[in-house]
């Protein structure tokens, strides 16, 4: 194993940037929080405009940054000695055209993949493939390579590792952080790569889009009329049913990591704290999101998290 060059963190409370060394292991495909704050940083990375320094000081990756002019997808291969990352950047909230890509939630069958997945991430990859191919011929086929995304990032990320796969090019792992789903059920039964889909507290964005309404509706109705309650099942019907892949990865609240968690479903502890605290946790939501506060997380700095929402500079 060798460590990564000196990597550069701003403190939380007083903007002074102190030197931490990150190492990596890449030969490792079971997960593990060295990795895992590794890859945050490469996801964190992706939402820069020109990538190849912070890369290089944090990460020791010489970096090629790609980027598609319509659908705004963006990111980097990173390259070392010993290994190679791929980073996705998540939604850019100025920036139109990945709200629309997030939107698109219908689910579509394609070759690529088994199930059928969310059209909107499914066609951004699309559009950017032959660049990420370009971009992969480039390194070696045995050099280990990993994937990793923040929010809609990750979401890509899982796609590709589905491709590349069928490519006889899989990656060693796959890190998300606070991914969206990605397809049906179907999908992530007949996934069975490795991949580590952690989730910082109570992160909205993983709930997105909705498993199912039918969980949300009533075994036994409480009122008489049955034709209501007919529609509604009828209308629930409608609604795409999503599903997440394995393995979920869970940063509590505590600063615990707990691998192949089992918890309550997001929702139930969501909307208790709301109703305790009036609406006013559902900030927590959107705060937790931050790909900063997972790497606070993962620290075991999550006491340091940032609580505002700073409006990013759209930098296109």
């Amino acid at each position: 194993m060798e460590a990564a060059t000196s990597d550069l963190i701003a403190d939380a409370h007083h903007g002074a940037i102190r030197r931490v060394g990150l190492p990596f292991e890449p030969t490792d495909s079971s997960f593990n929080r060295t990795n895992a704050l590794y890859l945050a940083h490469a996801a964190d990375i992706a939402y820069h405009r020109a990538p190849a320094q912070a890369a290089q000081e944090r990460l020791g990756l010489d970096v090629v940054a790609f980027r598609h002019k319509l659908t705004r997808t963006r990111g980097f291969l990173g390259v070392s000695d010993t290994h190679a990352v791929l980073s996705f950047r998540g939604s850019d909230p100025v920036t139109l055209q990945t709200w629309i890509t997030d939107a698109v939630v219908r689910l579509v069958k394609r070759d690529h993949y088994h199930g059928r997945v969310h059209l909107g991430f499914s066609a951004a990859l699309k559009h950017t493939w032959y660049k990420i191919e370009r971009l992969l011929k480039r390194i070696e086929d045995d050099k280990p390579l990993f994937l990793t995304g923040h929010s809609m990032g990750g979401a890509l990320a899982v796609l590709t590792a589905c491709r590349l796969a069928k490519l006889n090019r899989p990656a060693v792992a796959t890190y998300t952080f606070g991914s969206p789903r990605v397809g049906d059920p179907n999908f992530c039964d007949g996934y069975d790569l490795p991949t580590y889909r952690i989730v910082n507290r109570l992160d909205l964005v993983p709930e997105m889009p909705m498993a199912s309404l039918k969980r949300l509706l009533p075994e036994t109705p409480r009122f008489t009329n049955g034709k209501i309650f007919d529609k509604l099942k009828e209308m629930a019907d409608r609604v795409p049913c999503y599903a997440h892949v394995k393995t979920f990865v869970y940063i509590d609240r505590d600063g615990a990591i707990i691998e192949n968690a089992d918890i309550e479903p997001w929702h139930v502890h969501a909307v208790a704290r709301a109703i305790a605290t009036r609406g006013k946790s559902f900030h927590e939501g959107i705060t937790d999101h931050l790909i900063s506060n997972y790497i606070r997380g993962l620290q075991g700095q999550a006491e340091k998290k940032q609580t505002g929402v700073r409006r990013r500079i759209r930098v296109d």
